[in-house]
């Protein structure tokens, strides 16, 4: 689609991955997002190590497939843009051979969906051969398509440095990032002219024998004709399109979004649910046992949500605190792979789920300025006050405030 390459500006970045503190963001978020996201202190995740999976060397995941047992829902234009990459029409097809693409982008079929909910029952998240994301590429480990993954993949790590409060954090910037693909998704098809009354009584007639909708192999065709309707066999014309209407309006995404209702099939979300085993019953998020309807949250309203789980990320409560007697420092042995992943870091934290336990629970690699501070607190209560922020130990860290606040989290440091 030339008028598409058209649109694109040189060196675009929609096309690589943007900055958002220490992590890498899909490029779209510059624009889709709100410009003060990119203000914030955002937490580091220094143990969430991908490429050196702690989950794969503590707790049996596969270290090739890693959390990546997962179908996550990728938005139409995000794949459109995808399609502008050296792998894109790989990545595409993989999709479609899955029977994993709708008009709105990637999305799991019916029989998929309950393969996924089988291997949480089983706890074979991590370590399932039967539930695998299609862009994996399992030759490197890698993401074909990390600079346009959903806001799922981009918010979720294993482990999170600064505990629940970062896990308060992340799973609202998730929200906020899913509701505003899910808008700009479906607006963009209205835009690139795909008829959304059509499409949604599809589903409409998909929910009333959704058995027959799907397979383990995605999509049934007879469901993918309802659904695609007059774009079937033109199925990435139609993602480039729902691409070339986003880059087009990029100045205004975010208004879209807060602008865009957000449409569903509750017949056809009621009957997925249903249609799930019984035996399969207690892994149902609460959420999809509730009736579809009303009207969904602004994304402009789920931001102030993510702003006050921001703030308990980094604020300094009041009262005395101590090194947990669950915690020893010691220097890193630089033994094991997971070791030497912090070869940088001349100490570890060993931290245990009780004292006196000889199996861990978490280890992370810190530097020497990082290890003096924790040493204030070795057998001696300290405030959290001026005094301490300014005493030179903490004034050495670049960040030294943070740095006590993520060991307040992670229960390093305990009243």
């Amino acid at each position: 689609m030339n008028e598409f390459k058209a649109l694109l500006q040189k060196d675009d970045p929609f096309l690589r991955p943007s900055r958002l503190g220490s992590h890498n963001f899909p490029g779209i978020w510059t624009a889709m997002m709100p410009r003060e996201l990119f203000g914030l202190q955002i937490p580091e995740e220094r143990r969430a190590t991908c490429m050196n999976c702690p989950k794969a060397s503590h707790e049996g995941f596969r270290a090739d497939y890693r959390c990546c047992t997962y179908h996550p829902r990728v938005a139409n234009f995000l794949l459109g843009l995808a399609l502008e990459t050296p792998v894109g029409e790989r990545v595409l097809d993989n999709i479609m051979d899955r029977g994993m693409l709708i008009p709105e982008g990637m999305h799991y079929a019916p029989a998929q969906w309950v393969d996924y909910l089988d291997d949480l029952q089983s706890d074979a998240f991590g370590r399932s051969e039967k539930v695998l994301c299609p862009n994996l590429d399992q030759s490197t480990g890698y993401c074909n398509i990390h600079a346009f993954r959903n806001a799922v993949c981009s918010t979720f790590f294993c482990y999170k440095d600064h505990g629940d409060a970062g896990e308060g954090f992340w799973d609202q910037l998730q929200v906020l990032g899913s509701q505003v693909e899910m808008a700009l998704g479906q607006w963009a098809l209205e835009q690139a002219g795909f008829d959304l009354d059509r499409y949604f009584k599809a589903f409409d007639q998909l929910g009333r024998n959704i058995h027959k909708a799907s397979g383990q192999q995605g999509w049934q065709d007879s469901a993918r004709e309802l659904l695609w309707g007059d774009w079937l066999g033109r199925e990435k014309e139609l993602m480039r399109a729902c691409a070339a209407v986003i880059v087009r309006e990029r100045e205004n995404l975010w208004e879209i979004a807060n602008s865009q209702p957000i449409r569903e099939s509750a017949r056809f979300d009621k009957a997925m649910v249903k249609a799930v085993p019984k035996r399969l019953e207690d892994q149902i998020d609460p959420e999809d046992l509730e009736d579809s309807g009303g009207d969904t949250v602004r994304p402009s309203v789920i931001w102030q949500d993510v702003l006050k789980a921001y703030w308990k990320l980094w604020y300094l409560p009041e009262g005395t605190f101590a090194l947990s007697g669950k915690v020893r420092i010691e220097s890193n042995p630089r033994q094991s792979p997971h070791d030497q992943f912090y070869q940088d870091k001349p100490y570890m934290i060993f931290y245990y789920p009780r004292k006196g336990s000889k199996v861990m629970d978490w280890t992370l690699g810190i530097t020497a300025a990082e290890k003096a501070v924790l040493d204030l607190f070795a057998g001696k209560s300290r405030e959290l006050d001026a005094n301490l922020l300014m005493n030179p130990a903490v004034k050495a860290l670049e960040n030294g405030k943070g740095f006590l606040a993520e060991m307040l989290r992670r229960k390093v440091l305990v009243a």
